[in-house]
């Protein structure tokens, strides 16, 4: 899974849309906080996941009501095999999740997030439970 392609799954400012969304949400509620899965691996590529974007963010949802939003990121500084160690050792019914970018009824294996999610279960030596096409 090269950097080319990984730049070809880019949605401009997404992150900031879901983000905005969460946390109009999260004030509507009035929640504490919102979190957000970026990680470690998202830096290089996605504009959205680096870290002085998280911070612009995080500087708005303390700013964005009366009342203060924090923005979680438990994973900021994880690897997704990372994530897959410390999901396994919550117990995550890691076959309930899902990462495929194609949709479907099972995933796919082939797209970029299917590959890297396959990568990140072999590397955390971590059974990976997710059923993929052409199995």
């Amino acid at each position: 899974y090269t950097d080319e392609t990984m730049k070809a799954t880019i949605v401009p400012n997404r992150n900031m849309i879901m983000l905005s969304a969460a946390i109009g949400w999260a004030v509507s509620l009035k929640y504490d906080a919102v979190a957000y899965a970026a990680h470690a691996g998202d830096h290089t590529i996605y504009p959205d996941c680096r870290p002085a974007f998280v911070e612009a963010v995080r500087s708005a949802a303390r700013l964005c009501d009366w009342r203060s939003i924090e923005l979680l990121t438990p994973f900021v500084d994880q690897t997704k095999a990372d994530i897959v160690r410390i999901g396994a050792g919550l117990g995550v019914p890691f076959e309930r999740t899902w990462s495929c970018y194609k949709g479907g009824q099972i995933h796919c294996g082939t797209c970029g997030t299917c590959v890297e999610r396959r990568e990140a279960f072999q590397k955390a030596g971590v059974a990976d439970p997710t059923v993929y096409g052409g199995q």
